[in-house]
């Protein structure tokens, strides 16, 4: 049975061959109907809302369908489709895939530990660029203490 793996919400859904990545997702309790008013979709007519976009990666070339025609169509509401960006809608799983969802979904489950440090890094560098002629380079941190 295929493996589906949501990268950003880190679950795992086991499948039937042939099903869409629509349903994995609704198996796993996940939304894929992100941004403004998540419940507008197309329910019944399939592929034509554009709205349950994801990035999907097949761990064979034989996992997932090639795009259906309503993917490719030119005139597309909420923008085209193409390369990895697939509708979960018209994705049919027959071997394991990796679906990387759009933001805005529930919160993400943190897994990156991300320590202060005091070497040079690119952020900094603009940001000291940036105020250079600004009566010196304040740290982020300070200015964001003056203002508060």
């Amino acid at each position: 049975m295929p493996k589906i793996t949501f990268e950003r919400e880190q679950r795992v859904v086991e499948i039937k061959p042939g099903q869409t990545l629509l349903q994995a997702a609704d198996q796993a309790g996940i939304d894929l109907f992100r941004g403004m008013w998540p419940g507008l979709h197309c329910n019944r007519m399939k592929g034509w809302c554009n709205r349950c976009k994801v990035w999907v990666t097949p761990e064979t070339p034989q996992a997932i369908n090639p795009p259906t025609a309503k993917e490719r169509s030119p005139l597309r509401l909420n923008g085209r489709v193409h390369g990895s960006l697939r509708l979960a809608c018209q994705v049919q799983a027959q071997g394991d895939v990796v679906v990387h969802t759009r933001v805005g979904g529930p919160e993400v489950a943190g897994n990156t530990d991300w320590p202060d440090t005091d070497e040079p890094t690119k952020w900094k560098e603009r940001w000291e660029k940036r105020h250079e002629g600004k009566g010196g380079a304040a740290e982020p941190d300070e200015e964001a203490e003056a203002e508060g």
